[in-house]
């Protein structure tokens, strides 16, 4: 794996602006290239620190897709919560890259996307989050949160399906998930990992927005209920649909709550 530094700006105070929010957002903001030998390609990684980050004590890690176009806004959703103690300071890393969003996020090979979710579950498991935990300082407990939007949000429940054991997250934000890829094959992963698992140890917020369009309602309703019947011991679950909102509309509402439930409940 190679890194390249590219740019650090280690302001203690700037402005980030977003469709629907703007914040003041207090903290240091950095960025780096993160080649991977598992894609073979290259990445983007932005970085934000809370301005009480402490170097010498444990911060918990969030990591975001989309890096490109949702780090602004994500940043300044997390800086606005620390600042107002409803979470605690943690740091923000999102991964760019988003114009191979169809190849990373998508867990098969259909006319939409190549699959390649797997080889980037593994390029943020072995390679992402190694290199973070060297530059920073990260509770390296399995207690990482993941977020994701559309073909994001389905990735971050293909990662949610995934063994416990080796997997570096335990809270998850989905938004707006593309429950439709592949004739719905999402469904096939949560499935599996219920004919072989009795606990999905986790905390999950899910949201969308209300005027999203009557198959991806159908399916959101349908995966909540389905979790939900698992009857795990030790999942949490929260989905709450955003009234008048639509695919992008609802996203930083659905953050916002999502943020809030997985860390508060």
């Amino acid at each position: 794996m190679k890194l390249a530094t590219i740019l650090l700006l280690s302001s203690l105070l700037f402005s980030c602006s977003n469709d629907d929010d703007s914040f003041d957002v207090i903290g240091k903001k950095e960025q780096f290239v993160v080649t991977s030998s598992v894609i073979n390609d290259s990445y983007p990684v932005y970085v934000f620190l809370p301005e009480n980050y402490n170097a010498n004590s444990k911060h918990q890690l969030i990591i975001a897709l989309d890096g490109d176009t949702r780090f602004n806004t994500i940043a300044g959703i997390i800086s606005d919560k620390v600042q107002k103690e409803s979470i605690p300071p943690c740091i923000l890393v999102a991964v760019g890259n988003n114009k191979q969003r169809n190849r990373d996020y998508t867990p098969t090979v259909y006319a939409h996307g190549s699959g390649g979710a797997e080889k980037f579950y593994q390029f943020i498991k072995n390679e992402v989050i190694p290199e973070l935990e060297s530059r920073y300082s990260i509770d390296p407990s399995n207690n990482k949160t993941l977020i994701g939007h559309s073909f994001g949000g389905l990735f971050t429940q293909y990662v949610m399906a995934q063994e416990r054991a080796s997997n570096p997250f335990n809270k998850f934000i989905s938004s707006g998930t593309s429950y439709w890829y592949d004739a719905g094959v999402i469904f096939e992963f949560e499935e599996s990992y219920a004919n072989t698992h009795k606990d999905l140890e986790v905390k999950f917020y899910n949201g969308m927005g209300t005027l999203e369009g009557g198959v991806m309602l159908a399916s959101f309703a349908e995966m909540n209920q389905r979790l939900n019947s698992r009857n795990y011991p030790n999942f949490k679950h929260r989905s709450e649909l955003i009234e008048k909102s639509g695919h992008s509309g609802s996203t930083s509402e659905i953050f916002k709550k999502g943020l809030d439930y997985v860390f508060i409940n």
